[in-house]
């Protein structure tokens, strides 16, 4: 037995030792893959080519190279678009060591790189010409090909933007190894015009007119996009409504919206762009996001699908999301067990409006109480945009009753001049609810007979200098006091919906209290997206 596995040993380390010979002489067989420049305007094959200087402010650097069949040039320019490229009010000398001088003693550009001419602005024959919007901010990368047939002698110089190259000297391409494709690695995104961080970033496909290609990463301190356009500033005006307005909408259903612009985020705070070569990058903080459960979307403002769905924070495990749930309403003027309820969006910046973001509004029924939550993010220049509203019952205009929120004095004495809610200080303020229609003579929250249904928390908040930021209010109000009102039993609400005229015309919905409290969060959502996809059904211009 000792002896076979000796045996046995020796085959394979003689095995071993074939193997690794035969794979050392296949790797001396297998030539290195030559390097080769392809005129498609990517600079990836320049890599190991030193740039020459510029005198010139149009022009950042070029490269120049060779083959058997052409010399090739590499200009990185500064600026550019669709309408113009600086390269074209440049052209290059050739200077011949015998002091000929001929056609070939100069490169013209004509506009947009259609053609290069010769010294006497004739055509060139059998040019390559590429030419794309590099990955740097406002530069353009311009790649052509000029024929060896085109010079007429072999010893020349070459001289572009104040630098020289003699013919000798530059660099045979067929010499050089082909680079390695590199492997992008995130590392992070920098606003700053350069999009080479985004390399590492899949992009989605967009079938649009206006854009058509963006991406997204959430890494915990922001939300960065991507945008690409079809041409310049399409994506500022593209959208439902072409007014450039997009939305990161969360699995709680609540939207942050905001209004592109090249230079600037309209509609939310410390937001910032850049822009260049038809593409966006956008930092949205994470902090102006709305509460969300798990993850948020991208894409248009008040269109019914998003452009990329459930994104989530990197920095984010499930076990940290799992407990962001609802647990029911407290009436405390604190409102943030209104986080992760669903939402309705109410649309006060219509179209042909500036105003980047809306106003949203929920209903919540418990034990015959209803309660209210909505939030402004329009500056109503000191008006109190919660009052008057109105609660409808079963989408009947007959069982409607229209509030008006009131001070009550430390009496109890109600002060019906609606003048006294305007222009208040920043702050939170409790008031009453009453019946905007009674008639009653009965002003004493303290009287059974005063038409009084509910109280309502409003909270004002401004900056430090007094700048608007939103204005919030939530409720609670006396379903069975309602029910009283027109002669109904409280198990005939179906459906109760609240209307805020002072900030948009759609109806916020749920279930009434025969269903319960479950099954009002459920149709609140149903309702939400109900709405949402009637109003965005419409031909996509984007």
């Amino acid at each position: 037995m000792r002896k076979n596995l000796g045996i046995r040993k020796k085959l394979a380390a003689i095995c071993c030792t074939f193997t690794l010979c035969a794979a050392n002489f296949v790797s001396m067989q297998m030539p290195v893959q030559a390097a080769a420049v392809n005129v498609d305007g990517n600079p990836q094959e320049w890599k190991d080519i030193a740039f020459l200087s510029s005198n010139d402010s149009k022009i950042a650097g070029w490269k120049t190279a060779k083959d058997d069949t052409f010399i090739y040039f590499y200009v990185s320019q500064n600026g550019g678009n669709d309408w113009g490229l600086p390269i074209t009010d440049t052209h290059i000398n050739i200077r011949y060591d015998s002091g000929r001088s001929d056609r070939s003693g100069a490169i013209y550009f004509t506009p947009m790189m259609q053609a290069i001419k010769d010294a006497y602005y004739g055509d060139v024959a059998d040019t390559k010409i590429s030419f794309v919007r590099s990955q740097e901010a406002n530069k353009y990368d311009i790649e052509f090909a000029i024929p060896q047939s085109f010079f007429t002698e072999e010893a020349f110089t070459i001289q572009y933007c104040g630098a020289e190259m003699k013919s000798a000297d530059i660099p045979d391409i067929t010499s050089m190894e082909e680079p390695e494709e590199e492997t992008a690695v995130y590392k992070g995104i920098k606003i700053d015009g350069n999009f080479s961080d985004w390399n590492a970033v899949a992009k989605t496909d967009l079938d649009r007119e206006a854009v058509v290609q963006t991406a997204v990463v959430f890494d915990g301190d922001y939300f960065y996009i991507y945008i690409k356009e079809n041409f310049e500033g399409a994506a500022t005006w593209s959208g439902e409504r072409e007014d450039g307005k997009f939305t990161i909408h969360t699995d709680s259903g609540r939207d942050t919206i905001f209004k592109l612009n090249t230079t600037s985020i309209e509609g939310i705070k410390n937001a910032t762009v850049a822009h260049s070569n038809l593409q966006y990058e956008i930092a949205i903080p994470a902090s102006a996001i709305k509460p969300y459960k798990q993850t948020v979307s991208f894409g248009y403002y008040m269109e019914d699908t998003m452009l990329i769905e459930n994104v989530a924070n990197l920095r984010e495990t499930e076990e940290e999301t799992k407990n962001r749930t609802f647990d029911g309403i407290q009436y405390d003027g604190v409102y943030s067990d209104w986080s992760f309820y669903p939402h309705h969006l109410i649309e006060y910046a219509t179209n042909g409006t500036h105003d980047a973001s809306d106003a949203e509004g929920a209903l919540y029924t418990k034990d015959a109480t209803l309660y209210g939550h909505v939030r402004v993010l329009i500056d109503k220049r000191g008006n109190n945009e919660f009052s008057p509203f109105c609660i409808r019952l079963n989408e009947n205009d007959k069982t409607t009753l229209n509030f008006r929120l009131c001070f009550a004095d430390e009496n109890g004495e109600l002060n019906l001049d609606p003048s006294t809610i305007d222009n208040l200080e920043a702050g939170t303020y409790e008031l009453y609810i009453r019946d905007y229609q009674d008639g009653s003579t009965v002003h004493n929250v303290n009287n059974p007979e005063c038409p009084v249904y509910g109280k309502a928390y409003i909270t004002l908040e401004r900056t430090a200098d007094g700048a608007f930021v939103s204005d919030e209010m939530e409720y609670q109000i006396d379903l069975k006091k309602v029910a009283a009102h027109f002669n109904m039993d409280e198990t005939d609400m179906k459906l109760i919906q609240a209307k805020y005229i002072e900030i948009g015309d759609e109806w916020v919905s749920i279930g009434g209290t025969s269903t319960g409290a479950w099954m009002g969060i459920g149709i609140c959502g149903a309702v939400v997206l109900g709405v949402l996809v009637y109003r965005k059904k419409k031909s996509k211009v984007a």
